[in-house]
């Protein structure tokens, strides 16, 4: 999840062999860019339990933005994570039994595969890297090849996540991360897409973050055909 930015991808499974049935299934544009994955803009108002939206806005610009996204994974990376439906809203909003406010995402399990919704209006390249961080962390978690106890060696001794904490830049990408343990591995990815080569360079805790993120990563997925480094790679040079 993701505050303040804005796209929202509601994780729609309409790609031959991926077939899904949805809430409110009445998009009027559909695009497929990978094996079980596409993306829907919508022009509905919608309830998602924790989240409200409305209809996006004009999203052509954040239809090319998620394209361009996708498109730094290696090939045959995204077919592994199972059907994943993207949804682009606008408004996205918290309610008030969630945490209220606005949000710039969510990523939540559907079924055998996942569920993206971005807020289109306010969409950053930034939000789809740490949505689709989001998407690893939990198919990672759940194999097995991420712990808390590992990830935990690379905070400060004693640290517990939670909100309004003074920030600890040597250890953290930002106040945002040092709120879960799941917004800590979302911003590390993501700032490593971001950025490179040397974003970590004077942040050993967070190399070693993202040097554990990539080996499970390696460990877990099929990397045949993959360059010899990733993207995300990159930014532990």
């Amino acid at each position: 999840m993701k505050r303040l930015f804005g796209v929202v991808l509601l994780l729609l499974l309409a790609f031959s062999g991926c077939a899904s049935e949805i809430d409110n299934p009445e998009p009027i544009e559909t695009k497929s860019f990978a094996s079980c994955i596409t993306v829907t803009v919508s022009r509905e108002h919608r309830d998602f339990g924790s989240f409200t939206a409305g209809p996006a806005g004009d999203a052509d610009s954040a239809v090319k933005l998620v394209q361009a996204a996708l498109e730094r994974y290696p090939a045959g990376f995204t077919d592994q994570w199972g059907p994943v439906e993207i949804l682009l809203v606008g408004d996205l909003t918290g309610t008030e039994s969630f945490a209220g406010g606005r949000y710039a995402g969510f990523t939540q399990r559907l079924g055998d595969g996942w569920r993206m919704v971005l807020d289109a209006d306010r969409l950053n390249a930034g939000t789809i890297h740490h949505e689709i961080a989001h998407i690893l962390d939990g198919i990672l978690t759940e194999a097995g090849a991420l712990t808390e106890t590992e990830w935990m060696a690379f905070c400060p001794s004693g640290f517990a996540y939670g909100p309004e904490q003074a920030l600890c830049p040597d250890f953290f990408a930002d106040a945002y991360a040092m709120t879960d343990i799941r917004e800590d591995r979302a911003r590390t990815f993501e700032e490593a897409m971001l950025w490179g080569p040397g974003v970590y360079a004077d942040s050993p805790a967070l190399w070693l973050k993202l040097e554990y993120l990539s080996r499970a990563i390696r460990t877990h997925f099929d990397t045949i055909g993959w360059p010899e480094k990733t993207d995300w790679e990159l930014a532990l040079e």
